[in-house]
């Protein structure tokens, strides 16, 4: 079998030039393509292009058989800066789109509503190119086999990056002059592409020292001047700042505790958080965190919020606490619908261009605050008269007269900036990253001590169980415009469980752990790779045109294998089940080899193998959750930072007293039955 890299060797010449980076008219008499019938806003962006666009399905496919013709598949989403910038160079343009109407069956594909498509493909743009990003570019055989792929085309050459108008041309005579050597080399790509996937996830053991050999790896790339790691772009990947903290705490290594302290404050004071209405943008183009891509993911905000609210039960220092309940505050307010689950995404892009929503000048903030204001708000983040984007001064030492001040600021500025026009949000409800934010939601209510977060973290859940769900467990992974999307995948399963669970530790209400017992059930049943160990990427109900794959690496998002081995650990602890054991125990196993080859790239599963290897601490709870000694009990348990600690209550019928039980190793304690007790036998 050839190698990925010999077979780019061997597509024609004209094809691996530009590798780095419908048949009839239906356009109908309202200048709408196919994609009007669509509930995504991504794909209704597109819905008015001169592009014959299809949706990915079996027409799309039966149409490039029938015609044989090679299909143009184009993946973005709807906050992503250059799907725009593609957009309004080619697939507006009706000299581009005559040529790929002309040459493909073009299909569209929204990447957060398939991220099995988008999964699947950008596999291929990384073997094929070395690199990957969005919006990308394959062209497959009618089969739905790549031969080619890139990132952003522009619409004519330029730098040495083939455009549209030449490519395009280039691949149809391809196509005409050597269709089978195309088809040969696509299958040969297929082939060499998932064989090596299959390879990476054979099992092996995971070495006993993989934690510190993670923590040596983020040592070594660790920015001691501006925090984060590596250099420019950087990404927050608070995934990262969880394994450290719970290295801090296995090893008492301090090390590793100053670096997810420094980060987060570099990333509080920089650019790349919202300074007047809070949140996160994507990431930094700068090792500064000065410059941010401005978009604003929900998954950020929800997974910053709990390394925030984590650091700060390891750290006591309420700054911490502090921006955990900015942030939440910034989702409750614009990215949470009227039905209590949470939208997707805020574009990067608004009236005036990229950014242009949250910089100011000099002369804008004069007209709504005073002199003396005016100069302490540019004294603090940094203000010149050129356009601004506002980050902390790294000087910036202020009385708390003037920290008074200026909160009162922020808020003029922050009103008058809701005068200007609005960043797009894409209103799409995605299970799985809703499933994060309840987590994080239900964390904070019992860390902060606000029930406003709990009650938002449950209107969320049942918006969901309410909507997203079919009979019996089975989840649909999207709902937009009244309307369910595709069938779940393994992240909206394991990240559902995980905000169950987070649900419970915070109410302690066990319809939550036993909805996420009956949602592992639906899992197992359906995603589980009996022989292999791990869990599939999509369910054994798939329409994809390949082989399922199984996902590990800890990307924008920890995977969902991760998250499960996490879970599973969990669910053994508060129900006994040894099968939970034996399913983590097969992911372990089936992502050793990754692992172990490269530890930073698997941090929250790193986090998941020393749950498994810390054993932790059970606490077992008898008594009513509303006895005033049962709340002093529960503070303990919840003030601190106790990774592997977990809660359970058995309300027992007819006693009066609260009992605790602490268990390790499969011992317990002698019930203890006040707080001051158990913080001793802790």
């Amino acid at each position: 079998m050839k190698s990925v890299e010999t077979l780019r060797l061997m597509l024609p010449l004209a094809l691996v030039a530009v590798g780095c980076g419908a048949v009839e008219n239906m356009e109908g008499a309202d200048g709408m393509n196919r994609l009007s019938e669509e509930t995504s806003a991504y794909l209704l962006t597109h819905a008015d292009n001169p592009v014959n666009w299809y949706a990915w399905g079996d027409e799309a496919f039966a149409a490039a058989q029938a015609e044989n013709k090679p299909i143009f598949l184009s993946i973005g989403y709807s906050s992503c800066h250059w799907c725009h910038v593609m957009e309004e160079e080619s697939f507006e343009d009706p000299e581009v789109a005559a040529l790929m109407n002309e040459t493909f069956i073009c299909i569209k594909v929204d990447r957060e509503e398939r991220p099995d498509i988008d999964n699947l493909y950008m596999r291929f743009t990384l073997a094929l190119n070395g690199s990957g990003g969005w919006p990308m570019t394959v062209i497959l055989t009618p089969e739905g086999k790549p031969f080619f792929a890139g990132t952003y085309i522009p619409k004519n050459t330029s730098f040495g990056r083939a455009g549209m108008m030449q490519l395009i041309p280039s691949i149809a005579r391809q196509w005409e002059s050597n269709e089978d050597a195309i088809v040969s080399q696509a299958a040969e790509i297929e082939e060499a592409v998932l064989s090596d996937d299959q390879l990476s996830s054979a099992p092996a053991e995971v070495p006993a020292g993989i934690s510190l050999s993670g923590f040596l790896a983020f040592e070594a790339s660790y920015d001691r001047v501006h925090g984060g790691f590596g250099s420019a772009p950087k990404f927050p990947s608070p995934h990262n700042l969880l394994f450290l903290l719970r290295y801090w705490k296995a090893s008492g290594e301090q090390d590793a505790l100053d670096m997810v302290t420094s980060t987060l404050r570099a990333i509080r004071r920089g650019g790349v958080y919202d300074q007047i209405g809070f949140g996160i943008h994507r990431y930094s183009t700068d090792r500064e965190w000065r410059v941010p891509h401005f978009e604003k993911m929900l998954y950020d905000q929800a997974l910053l919020t709990m390394a925030y609210l984590e650091t700060y039960q390891a750290t006591g220092e309420s700054f911490f606490g502090v921006t955990a309940s900015e942030i939440i505050d910034y989702v409750l307010r614009d990215m949470t619908s009227g039905h209590g689950a949470f939208y997707v995404s805020e574009d990067a892009d608004s009236e005036g261009g990229e950014g242009a929503f949250y910089s100011w000048t000099m002369d804008e903030m004069s007209l709504v605050l005073s002199p003396e204001e005016l100069a302490l708000a540019a004294r603090f983040w940094n203000v010149s008269n050129s356009s601004n984007i506002l980050h902390v001064s790294p000087d910036a030492v202020l009385s708390d007269s003037d920290l008074t001040t200026l909160g009162m600021i922020r808020e003029t500025l922050f009103v008058s900036r809701e005068t200007r026009p609005r960043p797009a949000r894409d209103q799409k409800i995605l299970t799985d990253w809703n499933g994060l934010m309840i987590a994080s939601m239900a964390r904070a209510s019992i860390v902060l001590g606000n029930t406003d977060y709990l009650n938002s973290a449950v209107r969320s859940f049942e918006f969901i169980t309410e909507n997203m769900m079919a009979e019996g467990q089975r989840l649909s992974h999207s709902y937009a415009g009244g309307r369910r999307g595709p069938d779940a995948f393994l992240d909206d399963y394991a990240f559902l469980i995980w905000g169950a669970l987070e649900l419970y530790n915070a109410t302690l209400d066990h319809l939550y752990l036993q909805f996420a017992v009956d949602l592992q059930n639906e899992l197992d049943l359906h995603f589980l790779d009996q022989s292999g160990g791990g869990y599939f990427f999509t369910g054994d109900y798939t329409d994809l045109h390949m082989s399922r794959l199984k996902e590990s690496y800890d990307g924008a998002v920890p995977s969902g294998n991760s998250v499960e081995l996490i879970n599973l650990i969990t669910l053994w602890k508060l129900t006994g089940e040894s099968s939970y054991l034996e399913h983590a125990s097969g992911i372990e196993s089936a992502f050793g080899e990754n692992v172990s080859s490269s530890p930073r790239g698997y941090s929250m599963m790193l986090s998941g193998i020393m749950y498994g290897q810390q054993g932790g601490t059970e606490v077992e709870l008898e008594g009513s959750p509303d006895d005033p000694v049962m709340l002093d009990i529960l503070d303990v348990l919840r003030t601190e930072y106790r990774p592997w600690t977990t809660v359970k209550l058995s309300e027992a019928s007819g006693r009066s007293s609260v009992k605790a039980f602490v268990c390790r190793d499969g011992t317990c304690s002698l019930p203890v039955e006040t707080a001051d007790e158990l913080i001793d036998v802790l």
